[in-house]
């Protein structure tokens, strides 16, 4: 087997391993709150971690990625692998919320694994099949994402959440091995001068494209993360406060089952009709789905529209990859995904804030509007900005 295609299914496992970790435990914040002492607006509470994780993502981002094209995007992961691994056991550890706070923290400055993982698919692999190789890439999260919250909801009925979080960093581990053994990278280091996040910032400010790009994937995180601190309290308001974890971790996951069959797909269909028409798609049919979730009155009929939600949505994450990569020459992928990280977690800090906020002070089913609403306004800004100016630069 040819050693690009080896590393897309060896960088498809990690991501896909790196999935279960985070999702067995962040569904649970709230919980895991409570345990460590918060009484008191709980989901408030996890807004603000899942935020300050994102802060300091959006940060370094930038900065991991120009370190990667100038010293590798294998060893970055490598990096990142290890740092995750110290974040889970630390996390297993914690006695309070100031305590995790700072755990997320950690991990949001010294990670970025899957961010470098689809960066390395997209410098590693031949320039006619990266749009399938990144479509094959944004699988494995979501994949993971499917296991995740049902192993985590299960976990903390058993042995508790901080036994799920010693599962995590057993797995976080066994996925850096994984990547240390097996996948290659072939880098010759850039002659140019050295890369600042300053220059990454005027870089992406004068691109227009790239700056639209991100602006997407801005809106996009924001509008998922935003129910992380919410959801599982809601799934007990309609299923009842003695409904068990799994089921909210089931919930949680059923976007993820359309993503996995759906997103081939749309990759292909984005490769002949183009990547801006597909997300547009995407985007216009999330905004109604999430509309819809404001309106549900039982777990089954949550669970119905968020698995057609992930038939959209499916075609959003791998669209906007294969726009990037398409978008910036190879030598500054590294950095033009760490700026579009950085954009992901700008909208995960301003999500979470405003999720657990709204839940906190008016009701859930706000989160479930307002997420509605953002990817509406997403879908005008691919439809009336994204599209005519890729089409003005190909022209």
């Amino acid at each position: 087997m040819e050693q690009w295609k080896k590393n897309i299914y060896v960088l498809w496992l990690a991501v896909f391993i790196a999935s279960i970790c985070w999702t067995m435990i962040m569904p649970f914040t709230p919980d895991y709150l409570v345990q460590l002492g918060v009484e008191h607006a709980a989901e408030f509470w996890s807004g603000i971690i899942i935020s300050s994780s994102a802060l300091c993502s959006m940060v370094m981002s930038p900065i991991w990625g120009a370190v990667g094209d100038r010293y590798g995007r294998r060893m970055m992961m490598l990096r990142a692998g290890f740092f995750l691994t110290l974040g889970y056991v630390l996390m297993a550890l914690v006695t309070g919320p100031y305590g995790l706070l700072g755990v997320r923290m950690m991990i949001g400055l010294l990670t970025g694994f899957v961010p470098m993982a689809i960066a390395l698919v997209g410098v590693s692999t031949p320039q006619e099949h990266v749009g399938r190789a990144l479509g094959l890439i944004q699988t494995a999260w979501p994949t993971g994402s499917i296991i995740g919250p049902v192993i985590g909801g299960i976990a903390a009925d058993v042995v508790g959440i901080r036994g799920s979080a010693w599962v995590s960093a057993a797995l976080a581990a066994g996925a850096t091995t994984l990547v240390l053994l097996t996948v290659k990278e072939q880098f010759s280091p850039p002659t140019s001068g050295k890369a600042s996040i300053v220059q990454d910032l005027k870089a992406a400010a004068s691109h227009k494209v790239l700056l639209a790009i991100v602006l997407i994937t801005a809106a996009h995180n924001g509008a998922i993360i935003a129910l992380e601190p919410v959801l599982v309290p809601f799934v007990r308001e309609i299923a009842g406060a003695d409904a068990p974890s799994w089921l909210s971790g089931l919930l949680f996951a059923l976007p993820g089952v359309a993503f996995i069959f759906l997103a081939p797909y749309w990759a292909k269909r984005g490769e002949k009709q183009g990547f801006a028409k597909t997300v547009s798609i995407g985007l216009m049919g999330s905004g109604i789905l999430y509309l819809l979730q404001t309106f549900v009155q039982s777990p089954w009929q949550m669970g119905a529209v968020r698995l057609i939600s992930g038939v959209s949505g499916a075609a959003i994450a791998p669209g906007v990859a294969a726009l990037l990569a398409t978008a910036v020459p190879r030598d500054l992928r590294g950095r033009a995904f760490g700026l579009n990280q950085s954009a992901g977690s700008l909208g995960s800090i301003v999500g979470p804030l405003l999720g657990g906020y709204i839940a906190s002070f008016v009701n859930a089913r706000g989160v479930f509007l307002m997420t509605g609403l953002i990817y509406l306004a997403a879908y005008l800004w691919v439809t009336r900005v994204v599209g005519p100016r890729i089409n003005q630069e190909t022209a």
